[in-house]
């Protein structure tokens, strides 16, 4: 019946054989496919799957008319405002470049929304395909919201998702499951130009966003052009976000709140941390705020807002306001190279504001920022606990105790300290022959709360010691926390603040 609707208004369809990369699981004869630049419209509310779907007035009635095709390049695929839909939502086809199928809603009103139930698997899930952009949709069950997989493919292009709302996904806690499982298997298999933007992750387990290339790893080739911007993620049952395998990405502008909740020290249950790169090349984490991570939840294991893990090069953390997360700042371990800290700030953070760990751990500069450790509060500014990193810079610092800050180096080797400021209780300070003692003179110290605004207490005031009492940094990032700029000809202030 469809298929003569279809000839009469003029869309192509076809049952060939064989499978072009990037078409879609399994043999294109699998599906029905589509006239590239096409439209095609879905109304739960007064569609019908015997209709042709190509207008408003001739809309599909279900996802299942989607899930049966393979569409092409330039095709949009659009759901209407404030209707409800039974998943999954699978889709198959690529797109070209400048012509990506792209997924969206139509009319006003709330983001269309697709449920599924836990055999589901995924909410919507793209395999072996590219050029997609997926937009403006609420999903909720299954066991992970977002699910693309590449396999033997080569290199997936441009794949966006912007201004999801992703709940209540009741995966498992010791497995990849949650908001997005972005995952790639194969030596000659990565992603290019891959986007999460703007999206809203609540209540999902395992992970927020996972990009991982397990079970089969290769350093030959990393995923490029990876940025994770924009995104909320709240109440997440183990990592916040987490990628292996990439080159160059950006995870920026984000807002993380109590991850680490229900992933505990169980067979299978990995450490988790708030936003972290592993294996992963000259990325930067810039301009986020990470919060509670752990707190309430099922254990501290690892715990801290940031992470710098196994095998990373060239990470770069900075601009970030990190606060009352239960594990601490950041963990640098597994022979992690070239780690730079710069402009952050953090205010009580609990355990250990930095671990360092591991053997071949090393390379790591920690300039201009912000420590802070509210009354009450014993925190260890430098742990060690297993192996010796080495070559650890700390200059430009402020650590500010109205509780206790403690240190213990272990093994750490060759740790320089220079141009730092240690007001309130230090036990065991280390050498530090620029140091200051006095208090920096701070506009509002501990008065930070959620939302990055409110760390603006920690601005100094026109009076302060610390102005121009910094060490010069040739290659300093060019700009404060509050984007004011800093030389590199003459001292800059020490903290976060030079305005």
């Amino acid at each position: 019946m469809f298929i003569a609707l279809l000839v009469v208004i003029g869309i192509t369809t076809s049952s060939t054989t064989g499978l072009s990369q990037g078409a879609g699981e399994g043999a294109r004869d699998k599906y029905e496919t589509f006239s590239p630049g096409s439209t095609f419209y879905i109304d739960s509310e007064k569609g019908d799957d015997q209709n042709s779907g190509t207008s408003p007035e001739t809309a599909w009635g279900t996802l299942a008319r989607v899930n049966a095709g393979a569409f092409s390049a330039g095709t949009r695929i659009l759901l209407k405002a404030g209707t409800s839909y039974r998943g999954p939502l699978r889709l198959h086809g690529s797109g070209k470049p400048g012509q990506p199928i792209v997924v969206d809603r139509y009319g006003t009103g709330a983001k269309p929304k697709i449920a599924a139930v836990a055999a589901d698997g995924a909410v919507v899930s793209l395999s072996n395909v590219e050029h997609w952009e997926v937009n403006n949709l609420e999903l909720s069950g299954g066991r992970m919201g977002v699910f693309v997989y590449i396999k033997e493919f080569g290199v997936a292009h441009h794949l966006h998702f912007r201004n999801l709302h992703i709940h209540d996904i009741p995966g498992g806690l010791g497995s990849d499951d949650g908001g997005f499982l972005l995952k790639r298997e194969g030596v000659t298999t990565w992603f290019d130009d891959l986007l999460i933007e703007g999206c809203l992750i609540k209540h999902v387990d395992r992970n927020g966003i996972l990009h991982t290339d397990y079970p089969t790893v290769s350093d030959e080739h990393h995923s490029q052009n990876v940025v994770i911007r924009g995104n909320r993620l709240e109440d997440i049952g183990g990592d916040g976000i987490f990628i292996l395998g990439c080159d160059g990405a950006f995870i920026e502008h984000n807002v993380l709140r109590y991850a680490h909740q229900r992933v505990g020290r169980q067979p299978g249950h990995r450490a988790c941390a708030g936003i972290w790169p592993q294996r992963c090349n000259n990325t930067v984490i810039q301009f986020n705020e990470v919060s509670h991570t752990a707190v309430g939840g099922v254990t501290v294991w690892d715990s801290e807002a940031f992470d710098d893990d196994a095998a990373c090069r060239g990470t770069i953390f900075q601009y970030n306001y990190s606060h009352d997360n239960a594990g601490g700042f950041l963990l640098v371990c597994g022979g992690a190279k070239g780690t730079i800290v710069r402009y952050n700030i953090s205010q009580n953070d609990a355990i250990a504001t930095f671990s360092l760990e591991g053997d071949e751990t090393e390379d790591i500069s920690i300039y201009n920022n912000v420590f802070y450790v509210g009354s009450g509060m014993t925190v260890n500014m430098t742990r060690n606990t297993y192996g010796s990193p080495h070559d650890v810079c700390y200059f430009n610092n402020i650590f500010y105790a109205d509780g206790t800050i403690t240190y213990n180096f272990g093994s750490v080797k060759d740790m320089v300290f220079a141009n730092n400021v240690f007001y309130g209780d230090h036990r065991d300070r280390p050498v530090d022959s620029h140091a200051l003692t006095i208090a920096p003179l701070f506009l509002r110290p501990g008065g930070g709360q959620n939302g990055r605004s409110t760390a603006d207490g920690y601005k100094l005031l026109p009076d302060s010691p610390c102005r121009g009492a910094g060490k010069i940094v040739p290659a300093n990032g060019g700009r404060d926390f509050w984007g004011n700029s800093v030389p590199t000809n003459r001292q800059p202030a020490i903290g976060a603040h030079n305005g």
